[in-house]
């Protein structure tokens, strides 16, 4: 039984990890279902303390998974165009200060594609994006 919750925890623990680095949102409440179904399974084929510390920590799990799986923190407020420099857009958007507007959207486009709250993203770092490429286009615009 001993083997079989190895096997499992380890399991479970490659299934995590493969999903974070993937950028996938990580179900937390399988896990700690699935773990605190072995620690009951273990307690009451007398491993009353393994058991009960894999029950524990499932329980823990299901509690507090979702930020220790990667959850985000309240993100601050979005930020408008006029609250970046352009000096600040271009570094945030890996671009000369003097780049073309073809230059702009496409560090735009690589930029968001890592960093939307779809794909795993911070909504504040998008944010950020948005306002230092509009930053800069309407800088080309005066």
């Amino acid at each position: 039984m001993m083997l079989l919750a190895v096997a499992l925890g380890g399991l479970g623990f490659w299934f995590w990890y493969r999903l974070r680095k993937s950028g996938r949102k990580v179900p937390a409440a399988w896990l700690g279902i699935a773990g605190t179904l072995i620690g009951t399974i273990m307690m009451t084929k007398g491993m009353a303390v393994t058991g009960a510390l894999v029950a524990t920590v499932s329980g823990l799990w299901l509690r507090f998974g979702d930020s220790l799986a990667g959850g985000r923190a309240p993100s601050p407020a979005p930020l408008s165009a006029r609250d970046l420099s352009r000096a600040e857009a271009a570094d945030l958007l890996g671009v000369s200060i003097n780049a073309s507007r073809d230059e702009i959207i496409a560090a735009h486009r690589k930029l968001i594609a890592r960093n939307h709250p779809d794909a795993g993203g911070s909504p504040g770092l998008a944010a950020r994006i948005n306002a230092a490429r509009d930053t800069l286009l309407k800088s080309q615009e005066t």
